[in-house]
């Protein structure tokens, strides 16, 4: 009896000890938990902050684009191109639907690959055949993870820089290729005047650099090179995330 006495003794101690560090330790645990709550809306904003400069920069170079496009409808109509005319303004009103609407941190690549041919579609229109496009990439690695604008921006960063003032012939090439547990995406073009990451050219370009530290722990890189044919390119690597479309 006296053991089951002690043992119910001991026991109520024991709680009332667990209690007060419970009672004790509660304000450090919801700060801790505070912190967290911070931390992560600290990095939700960045996030945001970070696309809405990207988009804020997309659209520093929309202006130059509708310009164009405008140009070449009425070019269109006034030649009764009717299919070229209304298949233009159809490419073009998904364009702007794209750039307006909200996006997750990361979308498939064939989304942000459809987005980008509404706006070389557009493009070609302009430059006809001194234009030459190609795409290479396997369609297993379309569902890849994508931060949204990228590809975008420096397709159309190519054109603003470097295509749109060319003379002759202009060459842009886009790779996306996955290589182990990373992707690579390469815009490559032959205009006269290479980006630099340094420049005002270059802040579209830092701002995605800075966004994919932002999103991922891992390794991720920009950078613009010449190759040995003297053209553009600029290389954006990224850890490889599969999403469903």
């Amino acid at each position: 009896m006296f053991y089951v006495f002690e043992g119910l003794v001991f026991s109520g101690v024991l709680m009332s000890v667990l209690s007060f560090f419970l009672l004790v330790s509660l304000p450090v645990f919801e700060k801790e938990i505070d912190i967290l709550e911070l931390e992560n809306s600290q990095i939700q904003l960045q996030n945001r902050l970070q696309e809405s400069e990207l988009l804020q920069l997309s659209q520093q170079i929309q202006p130059h684009f509708m310009f164009n496009t405008l140009n070449i409808v009425l070019s269109l109509a006034r030649l009764n191109r009717q299919k070229d005319l209304v298949e233009s303004i159809e490419k073009f009103s998904m364009y702007l639907r794209y750039k307006y609407t909200d996006k997750k941190d990361l979308i498939p690549f064939n989304e942000e690959m459809a987005q980008v041919k509404n706006y070389l579609y557009i493009q070609q229109l302009r430059f006809g055949k001194k234009l030459d496009i190609t795409i290479q990439t396997e369609e297993m690695d379309m569902p890849a993870g994508i931060p949204p604008y990228t590809l975008q921006i420096l397709v159309e960063n190519a054109f603003k820089h470097a295509l749109g003032e060319k003379k002759g012939q202009k060459k842009l090439l886009i790779i996306f290729e996955r290589l182990g547990n990373w992707v690579k995406l390469y815009v490559i073009d032959n205009g006269t005047e290479p980006l630099d990451l340094q420049s005002s050219q270059g802040i579209g370009l830092e701002n995605i650099r800075k966004r994919l530290k932002l999103l991922f722990d891992l390794y991720t890189d920009i950078s613009i090179t010449k190759n040995k044919e003297q053209e553009t390119v600029v290389q954006v690597v990224w850890p490889y995330i599969t999403l469903e479309d």
